[in-house]
């Protein structure tokens, strides 16, 4: 795979920070923000499932993922990775979510 940008990989203490900036955000757009700062960065499915557990709209989420699907580097494990963070969506959300990841 090939990336337009130098992929740049997030260390752990990095990670946390963003979740934190995510958690702490005090609306839609200040989370959008956050997000935006990750394009530049690769996520495993499983960084994005934390990601997207920590945004508080279904809408949010689904954009979030369709943002980010380029920059996540295992999307064969879309599914067994992304499935527990959002099992608890409806059904059609889920769905656009995986499809967002692993179809992209």
């Amino acid at each position: 795979r090939t990336y337009s940008l130098p992929a740049i990989v997030l260390m752990s203490a990095q990670f946390v920070q963003v979740i934190s900036r995510l958690q702490t955000a005090p609306g839609p757009s200040e989370r959008k923000n956050i997000l935006l700062a990750l394009t530049g960065h690769v996520l495993t499915c499983h960084q994005l499932g934390m990601v997207l557990m920590n945004l508080k709209y279904s809408a949010e989420r689904v954009s979030a993922a369709s943002m980010l699907a380029l920059q996540v580097v295992d999307p064969e494990n879309a599914v067994s990775h992304l499935l527990p963070y959002i099992s608890w969506e409806e059904h059609s959300t889920r769905e656009e979510i995986l499809k967002a990841c692993a179809g992209r």
